[in-house]
């Protein structure tokens, strides 16, 4: 992704684009669903004074305006994640990596699973589902 692309991104989800918010997601792009410690350690390369506090603050703003969104592993640990699409998350208790899955079917299924349980109260909205194994390098 491009500077500007991201500019028009932070400008679609009323973000104010700065260099240090711009190298930040950038370092989120090329991380895949990285810490905040990780996403720190990629930007202080680029930006030696930024502060942890800084990090924080900018991923809580990308979270909340919709430009990332927060990854909770089993072991209470936080991602982020820049991939908005719909998809699932493949995470491995041995490594701690987290990949992205697709599947259309299984989406359909939970949705229409839940329309049918008829849920006193309940609206769904969205469906979030981390298949929790180890993942073989291939």
């Amino acid at each position: 992704m491009r500077v500007n692309e991201i500019i028009e991104l932070f400008q679609s989800k009323g973000v104010k684009a700065t260099p240090q918010r711009i190298s930040m997601y950038e370092a989120l792009l090329s991380l895949k669903h990285p810490s905040a410690e990780a996403v720190l350690e990629r930007v202080r390369s680029i930006l030696p004074t930024v502060t942890v506090a800084t990090v924080y603050n900018t991923l809580d703003c990308f979270a909340k305006a919709g430009v990332i969104e927060r990854v909770l592993t089993v072991d209470n640990k936080m991602y982020f994640d820049t991939n908005l699409s719909r998809h699932y998350h493949l995470y491995s208790e041995e490594t701690h990596e987290i990949r992205d899955f697709y599947d259309d079917e299984l989406s359909e299924l939970i949705r229409t699973f839940i329309q049918n349980r008829k849920i006193p109260g309940f609206e769904l909205k969205d469906v979030k589902v981390q298949l929790i194994g180890n993942i073989e390098n291939y």
